[in-house]
C-alpha cells in the first residue's frame, strides 16, 4: 500500500510539473507574442498576400495591353536616303547615250508620315520625295536636275471597317479586360478578407478552447489533491485516486492536441497575412494573440429579398458576366461588320517641283540639223530666195534654273499638281470565314447568358444558406449559453455534495467534463456565429464596406 502511494505521488508531481510549463510549439518562441486585431490582420493580408499581388499585377498587365492597343493610332514616320549610280547599255542615239552606254547617278531622300484615324476607320498618308539626278543623257536640258514631290492620300472605308475594325476591336477588348481585371481584383480581395476572418476566428477559438482544456485539467488536479487528502485520512478508497489521475491524463492529452490545433490555425493565418522570404522568420516565430473575442449581435434579421437584391447588385461575378457580355458584343459587332463588302474611298493630292543647271552642250538633233540648214540657206541665197527661219527647240524657263531651293520653291507654288479620287472594291465571294466567326460569337453570347443564370442560382443558394447559418448560429449561442450556465450550477452543486459525502468522485469528474464540454460548445457557437456573419457579408459582397476597406482605383 505504501509503495502504491509513493508511485501515485510521483505521478502527481510529474503531472503538475508538466502542466506548470507553457505548451511547447515548434518554431514559435514562448516569450514572443503579438497582439493582433482583426483590422490589422486584414490590412497585412491586403498588403502582403501573394494572391492579391498576382491580381494587382494582372491589372497592371491589362493596363499595358490597353496602352499598346491604343498605340496603333500613333503616327509613323519612315525616312529613306540612298545614293545610286547606274550604267545602262543603249542601242539608239535617241536614248541619249554615247558609245552605246548611258550613265546616271541619283541621290534620293524620302519621308513618309502615316497615321490611322481613331474614328470611322480612316487613314492619312503624307509623303515627301527629294531627288538630285545627274545623267549623260544628251537630251536632258537640266543637268544636274533637282526634283521635289509632296503628296497627301486619304483612305476612308465606306462599308467594312467603318464602324469597327481590327484595331478598334482590340482597343475595346483591352479596355473591357482591364475593367474585368479590376473586378477580379476586388473579388479576390473579398475572398482573402473572408479567409482572414475565418482564420482569425479559428485562432480565437483554438486558443480559448486550449484554455478551457487547461482549466479542466486544473479542476481535475484540484480534485486529485482533494482525493489524496481523503485517502490519507482513510475516508476514500485509493481506487478513486487512480480514476482521478486517469482523468487528469486524459484531459492533458486533449490539451496537448489543442496546442497542435493552435499551431495549425495560426500558420494558416500567417500564410494569409505575412510576406514570404527568409527575412520574415522572426514574424513566423512570434505567437499571435487575438485581441478580439466573438460576440453576439442583437440585430434584426435581414429580409431574404433585400439580401438577394444586394447580392445580385454587389457580387463581382455578376459584374464580370456583364463585362464578358460586353466583350462578346464587341466580337459580334466586329464579325458582323466583316461580312460586309469592302469599299474604300481613296482621295489623293500631290504637287511637284523641278530645278536644275542648264546643259552647256548642244542638243544632238539641233547640232545634226544645223549644217543642213546652213547649206539650204546658201542655195536659197544664190537662187534669190529668202533663208529658212531657224527651228526653235525651245529654251528652259528661268524658274527651272537653280538648285534644291528653287525646286522647293516651285513645289510650294503649287503650279504642277495632281488630284485623284476613286473607290477600291474588294468582294469576298462566300465569305464563310467571317460568317462562321459571327455564328461562333453569337453562340458564345447565348452560352454566357446560360452561365449567368446558373451563377445567379448559385448566389441565391449561398445567400439563403448564409442567412440560415446566421440565424441558426444565433440560436445555438443562446442554447449553449444556457447549457453552460446550468453546467456551472451542476458542477458546483455536485462538488458541494461530494464535500458533504453525498456524492462520488465519478459524478464530480463527470460534472466537470460536462462543464468543459458546455464551455466549448458555447465558444464554438459564438465562433460559428461570427464566421457565419462574415460568410453572409461575403455572399452579399459587402465585405469591403463592412471592414471599412477602400481599394485604390487605377
Amino acid at each position: 500500500m505504501f509503495k502504491k502511494l509513493i508511485t501515485l505521488l510521483l505521478t502527481l508531481a510529474a503531472t503538475q510539473a508538466a502542466f506548470a510549463q507553457p505548451p511547447q510549439r515548434v518554431g514559435v518562441a514562448a516569450d514572443k507574442q503579438t497582439i493582433l486585431t482583426l483590422r490589422d490582420a486584414v490590412t497585412m493580408a491586403l498588403e502582403n498576400n501573394r494572391d492579391i499581388e498576382i491580381e494587382r499585377l494582372n491589372t497592371q498587365l491589362n493596363e499595358f495591353d490597353l496602352r499598346a492597343a491604343k498605340g496603333v493610332y500613333d503616327p509613323s514616320l519612315t525616312s529613306q536616303m540612298f545614293y545610286q549610280r547606274q550604267t545602262l547599255p543603249v542601242a539608239s542615239i535617241l536614248a541619249g547615250g554615247e558609245n552605246g552606254r548611258l550613265q546616271t547617278s541619283d541621290f534620293t531622300g524620302a519621308a513618309i508620315l502615316s497615321k490611322r484615324l481613331p474614328w470611322q476607320g480612316g487613314s492619312v498618308r503624307v509623303s515627301f520625295d527629294q531627288n538630285r539626278s545627274t545623267s549623260q543623257n544628251l537630251f536632258n536640258a537640266l543637268n544636274p536636275q533637282f526634283t521635289s514631290q509632296l503628296a497627301v492620300e486619304f483612305t476612308q472605308p465606306l462599308f467594312r471597317n467603318r464602324k469597327i475594325d481590327a484595331e478598334r476591336r482590340q482597343i475595346r477588348i483591352a479596355s473591357k479586360r482591364l475593367d474585368l481585371s479590376d473586378s477580379q481584383f476586388r473579388q479576390r480581395a473579398i475572398e482573402i478578407i473572408a479567409a482572414v476572418e475565418r482564420a482569425y476566428w479559428d485562432l480565437v477559438f483554438a486558443r480559448r478552447d486550449a484554455e478551457i482544456k487547461r482549466e479542466s485539467i486544473a479542476l481535475a488536479r484540484t480534485q486529485l489533491e482533494h482525493n489524496e487528502r481523503l485517502v490519507k485520512e482513510g475516508a476514500m478508497a485509493p481506487a478513486d485516486v487512480v480514476s482521478t489521475r486517469v482523468e487528469v491524463e486524459r484531459r492533458t492529452d486533449e490539451a496537448e492536441a489543442a496546442v497542435e490545433v493552435i499551431q495549425r490555425v495560426e500558420n494558416a493565418l500567417k500564410a494569409l497575412m505575412l510576406p514570404t522570404g527568409i527575412g520574415n522568420s522572426e514574424q513566423w516565430s512570434t505567437a499571435l494573440v487575438p485581441a478580439e473575442q466573438p460576440q453576439l449581435k442583437n440585430e434584426a434579421a435581414l429580409p431574404v429579398d433585400d439580401a438577394l437584391r444586394m447580392a445580385f447588385n454587389n457580387r463581382q461575378e455578376m459584374e464580370q458576366y456583364r463585362l464578358r457580355k460586353d466583350l462578346n458584343k464587341v466580337d459580334v459587332d466586329y464579325y458582323r461588320d466583316q461580312t460586309k463588302p469592302q469599299i474604300d474611298l481613296i482621295a489623293s493630292y500631290g504637287t511637284q517641283g523641278l530645278a536644275g543647271k542648264s546643259r552647256t552642250t548642244a542638243n544632238p538633233i539641233a547640232g545634226f540639223n544645223q549644217p543642213l540648214f546652213d547649206r539650204i540657206n546658201q542655195l536659197s541665197q544664190f537662187a534669190g530666195l529668202p533663208p529658212l527661219a531657224p527651228i526653235d527647240f525651245g529654251t528652259t524657263p528661268d524658274k527651272f534654273i537653280g538648285g534644291t531651293g528653287q525646286s522647293l520653291n516651285n513645289l510650294f507654288r503649287n503650279d504642277y499638281r495632281t488630284f485623284r479620287i476613286g473607290v477600291s472594291i474588294n468582294l469576298s465571294l462566300g465569305n464563310r470565314t467571317a460568317k462562321a466567326q459571327l455564328g461562333h460569337a453569337l453562340a458564345e453570347g447565348r452560352q454566357l447568358d446560360v452561365q449567368r443564370q446558373r451563377t445567379e442560382q448559385l448566389i441565391e443558394v449561398e445567400v439563403r444558406n448564409a442567412l440560415q447559418a446566421v440565424e441558426t448560429a444565433k440560436r445555438r449561442v443562446e442554447a449553449a449559453r444556457n447549457s453552460r450556465e446550468n453546467a456551472e450550477l451542476q458542477s458546483r452543486s455536485e462538488q458541494r455534495k461530494f464535500d458533504a459525502g453525498q456524492s462520488t468522485n465519478f459524478f464530480v469528474l463527470d460534472r466537470q467534463n460536462a462543464l468543459a464540454s458546455a464551455r466549448g460548445r458555447e465558444l464554438k457557437a459564438l465562433t460559428d456565429y461570427t464566421k457565419a456573419v462574415a460568410e453572409l457579408q461575403r455572399a452579399m459582397s459587402t465585405t469591403l464596406t463592412s471592414n471599412n476597406v477602400a481599394l485604390a482605383s487605377r
